[in-house]
Parts: C-alpha cells; structure tokens; sequence
C-alpha cells in the first residue's frame, strides 16, 4: 500500500515482471508532502533527493511536517535556497485593512512597469482580515522568478505594528546581514530597550540592521490620519532602490 502514483509505479513494474517484460523491479520510494498545507520548497525537494541516494533510504515518508508519532517526516535544511543573492527577497507584517497590501501590490506594478525588474507578489491574510495579520510575500530581480513559494530567507523585513513583536516571530524567516524596517512610537535612542528579549537575540544572532520610524506620526503630520502604508512604502524603495543598484 502507498500514495496513488507510488501504487501505479509498483503494480505496473510487477505485471511487466510476471509478463517478463522487465528484468528486475528496482528500488522504489514513495512519500507526501503538502500535509498540513505545509509549503514544498527546494529545501524538501534537496532532502528527498539525499534520502533516495542513501542505501537504505526510508519509504512512505513524509516532508514539510515533524512527525513525532511515527517518525516519518524527513530532516531538511529550512536555509537552503536555489535563489540567487541577486534576488530580493522581503516580507511585510502589517493590519489588515491598514494598507500594507495595498501599497506592496502598487510598489510591485512601479517596480514590474518602469524599471527592467522581474516581480512577484504573494499575500497571506487572516481569514477576518480587516484587523488581523496580513504577511506580504515579495520579490524582485533582473532575471524571470519562478518560485512558487512563500520565502524563508528574507532580505528585508518590515513590521507595521509594534504589537506584533510580542505575537510572532518576526524574524525567523530573515537571512543573515538582513534588513529589520519596525514603526515605533518609542524614538531610535529608546527602541532597544523595549524590544522583546528574543527579537534582540535575533538581531544579534543574525546581524541584523534595525531601522525605526514612527509612521503614525509622520502619518499624521502629514495629513494622512493613520494611514500609514505610504510612509513605510517609501521607506522600503529606498532600501529596495539601494539594492537594486547594487546588484546591476
């Protein structure tokens, strides 16, 4: 017994033993991913490949999941990545219905239709949405992306929300060196010690440059009321705009 297509290969290569059409049955492995509606990336493919060239390697396994039942869940590597440095990779936490999607989707059209830049965009939102997480999911680079996955080894994080520091793990997803873009209302000389004691180990850890701004205020100031998308998308073309042009 196994998964569909692992069934199909077995009994095909079995009748055509018995018909004496082929020789021998080889080594076959099956397995699943997606459980869960985990995400597959280039990280599981490289692990299921490893698996496969070992002389034993574990059939029906499963990837993407810790199975700590029956232990079929294969180990992979979360950093592996076939994209290149050349790549931009960043992720925007912002509140839903406080126009962080909107201003990532306008920032994708700029950058797609005036620029020599491939873009893509993938959004998560919270099934209420309006008042809940959305996670923007963006790329850009010189050369056609095709990775149709959500990025584990960000450039650039933004987080729009001071709250959301003590709720999620704002940086396990960013890459070493990386950027940290945070809206505080506390000014570049208080913000460090009021951050959460793991975003600091992160920063540390990972060396991470933080950059602060108090997009409420500027907001405000600026007869935007709290909307306060266009602030921080200005903020990220800047950054986004020094690394394009370091890469040319």
């Amino acid at each position: 017994m196994g998964e569909p297509l692992y069934m199909d290969v077995v009994n095909a290569l079995y009748e055509g033993k018995v018909q004496g059409k082929v020789e021998s049955i080889p080594s076959i492995v099956g397995g699943r991913y997606g459980l869960s509606s985990k995400e597959f990336t280039p990280a599981m493919v490289k692990a299921i490949f490893d698996e496969i060239k070992k002389d034993a390697p574990k059939n029906h396994f499963t990837i993407g999941i810790n199975d700590d039942v029956t232990h079929t869940s294969l180990p992979f590597d979360h950093t592996f990545s076939t994209e290149g440095e050349d790549v931009f990779r960043g992720l925007f936490y912002g509140l839903g219905s406080d126009g962080t999607v909107s201003a990532n989707k306008n920032s994708i059209k700029i950058i797609g239709d005036y620029t020599e830049n491939y873009a893509q965009g993938y959004f998560v939102y919270d099934s209420k949405k309006a008042g809940a997480v959305t996670v923007s999911h963006l790329r850009f680079g010189m050369k056609p992306i095709r990775s149709s996955y959500l990025i584990n080894t960000a450039k650039f994080v933004a987080c729009h929300q001071w709250a959301f520091l003590e709720k999620y793990d704002m940086l396990k997803d960013a890459a070493k060196n990386s950027i940290f873009l945070l809206n505080s209302h506390y000014s570049p000389e208080e913000v460090w010690n009021q951050l959460p004691r793991e975003v600091q180990k992160d920063i540390i850890e990972k060396e991470i440059k933080l950059y602060v701004i108090d997009g409420y205020k500027v907001a405000k100031e600026t007869g935007m009321g709290d909307k306060i998308n266009t602030i921080m998308q200005t903020c990220f073309l800047l950054f986004l705009t020094f690394f394009l042009k370091m890469k040319q």
